[in-house]
Formats: C-alpha cells, structure tokens, sequence
C-alpha cells in the first residue's frame, strides 16, 4: 500500500471538483518500508503506537473481529455442538480479544 499526502498546492482535480492524490514515496507509519510500498519485505511491526500503552484507554478500546468465532460445547457425552460467539465483522473489547487468544 502507497501513502498519499493531500497538499493543498499539489492538488489536481478530475471532472472539475474530483480530488486526485498522487503518491510522494514517504515512509510507511506502520512498518517503517522507506518508500511506503508495504510488499512484505519490511519485518512486521512490533507494537502499534497507543495501542495498549494508556491503562485509562484499555476500557475502551475494541478489537476487530476477522473471523467468526465458535465455541464448541457438550450436550451429551455423545453430542457437541458449535455456538457463534462472535461473528466476524463484530468489534469486541479488548479484554476478551486477550482472552480469546487474538493478540
């Protein structure tokens, strides 16, 4: 993924009022990859910037759910069964993200 800057004097427009970026080869936020290209060469980051730092943000801040989530229960001892706990696209907090295993 390219990073784009919007400068107000670098700006072109398309169909008179559509903006258009154009990108400027600056380095990634996430990964650091010096041109911004992100192809997979760079190592993975080791921490996001905030997350998990503020103990008075923990409360609030929710992990995004990839995948569903199923628990599998017994009904009998010859019968389990899948239950969705949560379905994929579900923001969850981030307490059962840590307990869920997801990060």
């Amino acid at each position: 993924m390219t990073f784009y800057r919007q400068d107000s004097f670098s700006q072109s427009f398309v169909g008179g009022n559509i903006p258009l970026s154009r990108a400027d080869r600056q380095p990634c936020p996430v990964c650091g990859h010096p041109t911004g290209d992100c192809i997979g060469e760079s190592k993975k980051p080791e921490h996001i910037a905030g997350f998990n730092q503020i103990e008075s943000m923990k409360l609030n801040q929710t992990v995004l759910v990839e995948e569903d989530i199923w628990e599998e229960i017994m009904l009998t001892p010859f019968t389990k069964t899948k239950i969705l706990v949560y379905p994929k696209g579900r923001h969850i907090p981030l307490a059962e993200a840590e307990k869920l295993g997801l990060i």
